[in-house]
Formats: structure tokens, sequence, C-alpha cells
């Protein structure tokens, strides 16, 4: 294995010491630090390739952990729907994305339910606010089945 470049290690490290990070994300933030120094840009993603397979050899980037806390941190406060889209953008297969949500997410009504208790302490009294309640529900990634069921049991 070639010797990873230093300043692209370190702000590697730096990056990871704050919290786990995807490989695709980090690569993304150190190929902007690399094409800000004087390199080209295929020299610059070789020297990042390298710098992200020292760091993932020696623990201290690993994809599985990222999407765990993850999905643990969020999973109390989104659905699946925001959860899977977020992971997505950040690079993530969708075989690992699936796999996490199942482990974490507990029953998805009733987690809607908890937020929408919350967040409106009463159920919707006309159609706009049954509208309003709704569309905060699929802004936090429930299924529109999820969200059915739960304003016609409002309060749960």
């Amino acid at each position: 294995m070639e010797k990873p470049d230093a300043a692209l290690l370190r702000a590697a490290v730096a990056l990871l010491a704050r919290r786990d990070f995807a490989r695709a994300e980090l690569a993304r933030r150190l190929l902007r630090k690399a094409n800000g120094a004087d390199t080209g840009d295929a020299g610059a993603a070789r020297a990042v390739e390298r710098v992200l397979d020292f760091v993932q050899a020696r623990g201290l980037l690993s994809e599985a952990r990222f999407i765990d806390e993850f999905v643990r941190a969020r999973s109390r406060r989104f659905g699946p729907v925001r959860l899977r889209h977020e992971l997505l953008q950040r690079g993530i297969g969708e075989d690992l994305i699936e796999a996490a949500i199942r482990k974490h997410q507990g029953d998805e009504f009733a987690i809607a339910c908890a937020l929408c208790q919350q967040r409106f302490k009463s159920s919707p009294a006309d159609a706009r606010e049954r509208a309003r309640q709704s569309r905060f529900l699929a802004a936090r990634g429930f299924s529109h089945h999820v969200i059915r069921r739960v304003l016609a049991h409002h309060p749960c």
C-alpha cells in the first residue's frame, strides 16, 4: 500500500475525529481539499482513494458504523422514506440501507403517532388542519399509508 498524502490524511483524521462519515461523503470533502492544492484532478482522486483505503484499513472509517449510528440517531424523529433518501444522498448502497432501517426502525405507526401527538395536541378539526398534519408527517418521511392511519386514530 502506497503511503497517503500527509495533509489529506490529517484532514481525514480530523474530520473522522468529529463524527463518522460514509466513504463517498468523506471522499467528496477530501477531494475539495485536494483540488484546492496544486494537483491535477486525476492525481487528487488517486490521492484521496489512497487516504480512504488507509483510514479504512485501520478502522477509522467504517461505513457500517456510520449507517448504524445515522439510522439509530434519527429513527425516532424520521420515517424510513426520509432515512433512505438521506443515506442515498450520502452514497450508501440500497441493500445496506434496508438492513439498517429494518434493524433500527421500530413500529413506524407508533413513531408517527408519537411525533404527531408531540407536535399537535389534538386531532385535525377540518380539512386544512388535516392537510397541515399530513404535510408534517410526510416531511418527516412517513408513508402515506401510515399518515392516513395516524390521522384517523389521532390522538394515539
